[in-house]
């Protein structure tokens, strides 16, 4: 099997209700570890963070998440984390429990490669507001983060920040992990984008690939879909300076507004909406070669017809793949505009894609996800298209091609 463990969330109703996110579909404090089974603390009822209606963001469907920094702290564990991959991803020693080894927070299979992407706006689209900072990280429940992205209000727009550790010569090592700590050694921050027009949504994707060993794992940043930013992760941050001698895993995102940053009162029913938020975990090297194509009508068990076109190429997100699909029998029309994973699994009876992601159900924002069987032709190939709004598909390609590889 290659698979992409994946979650795409548009904090749409009625899965997403009005209030704190606390306890809304797996969002909550921080993780307490499996001992003997994982419990979680909840979110500081402080913390200004809201599900709202979408002030008019085109993209942003009917509601998004909406938090400020008019509340901070140096916490962890009481700030909100997403819900958890059933995949974790990391290096292949990287630690997902604590110093006992009795807590552990993440699990499943170990994957290599994470991805994380998510849409941002202010909630005042004309005005500065003075102070607003917010800082998102891929973590593995507990406040242990493997980067850092951090998004600020200035007067000339919105600028968005990156965070990873380096180890300079002389390096850390088994036998000296304090030379990886010490006065050479730092966090480096890069601004990878300033003046972002604040009156309109833009989007951050991390890409980051774990690589065993120090000083080797590679982070790619984009915005608004351009490569900013190529650098690293924080595996040598918890490898030298906790010297422990391992990095750490990830499987959900953490969204803070730290002290350290400032704190701004008067954002306090503000900041920033967080909306479009998708993530996923794999082994890079299981996927690349794995692809699935359909382009034919469709019918669906209940009789009615509609046609597809999708392409998916490996479990990653890849600009090349779409997912089109309408049906004038039940008046819908949808049109992907962000594929981001996939996953293929081959059993005796044919090889399956599931390929998830975010699009367009007449133009309203939706979450989808897609599944094609591919029988060899020894039966019509299976389809199933699922979106957020309550539309289902499901049922069989009567003409044109499917294929899954």
């Amino acid at each position: 099997m290659a698979s992409a463990d994946s979650l795409v969330i548009n904090f749409e109703p009625p899965a997403y209700a009005p209030g704190s996110i606390d306890n809304q579909n797996g969002w909550h404090g921080g993780e307490n570890g499996t001992h003997p089974m994982q419990t979680y603390g909840p979110i500081n009822t402080a913390i200004d963070q809201s599900i709202v209606p979408n002030p008019g963001y085109e993209d942003f469907g009917q509601q998004s998440w909406r938090i400020s920094n008019a509340f901070t702290d140096t916490a962890f564990g009481d700030w909100p984390f997403s819900p958890s991959l059933q995949n974790e991803a990391g290096e292949t020693m990287a630690w997902n429990h604590d110093q006992t080894g009795l807590l552990v927070y993440s699990g499943g299979t170990r994957q290599n490669h994470f991805e994380v992407q998510w849409d941002f706006a202010s909630t005042v689209p004309n005005e500065e507001q003075a102070g607003l900072q917010i800082s998102m990280s891929p973590d593995r429940g507990d406040g242990a983060r493997m980067s850092y992205i951090r998004l600020e209000d200035h007067t000339n727009g919105i600028s968005v920040f990156f965070d990873d550790y380096h180890d300079n010569y002389p390096y850390g090592s088994a036998s000296n992990p304090a030379a990886g700590c010490g006065v050479e050694d730092a966090f480096v921050e890069t601004a990878v984008a300033t003046g972002l027009d604040r009156s309109e949504p833009h989007t951050v994707k991390l890409v980051m690939d774990f690589v065993d060993g120090p000083r080797n794992d590679v982070v790619k940043v984009y915005v608004d879909g351009a490569l900013r930013h190529t650098g690293t992760s924080w595996e040598d941050y918890f490898r030298w300076c906790e010297a422990t001698l391992q990095s750490r895993t990830v499987d959900s995102m953490l969204f803070q507004a730290r002290s350290g940053r400032g704190t701004a009162p008067a954002t306090f029913g503000h900041g920033f909406l967080i909306d479009n938020l998708s993530y996923s975990s794999f082994s890079a090297n299981q996927c690349d070669e794995h692809s699935s194509d359909g382009d034919g009508a469709v019918q669906s068990s209940e009789g009615k017809h509609g046609q597809t076109k999708f392409h998916k190429q490996g479990c990653g997100h890849q600009d090349t793949d779409s997912v089109q699909h309408s049906d004038g029998d039940s008046g819908h029309n949808f049109q992907s505009t962000s594929v981001d994973a996939a996953q293929f699994t081959t059993a005796a009876g044919g090889r399956t894609v599931v390929i998830t992601g975010m699009g367009t159900d007449n133009g309203l924002p939706v979450a989808f996800t897609l599944t094609a069987v591919d029988y060899d032709g020894l039966l019509p190939p299976a389809y199933t298209l699922v979106l957020s709004d309550g539309y289902t598909f499901a049922g069989t390609m009567v003409s044109g091609g499917l294929s899954v590889l």
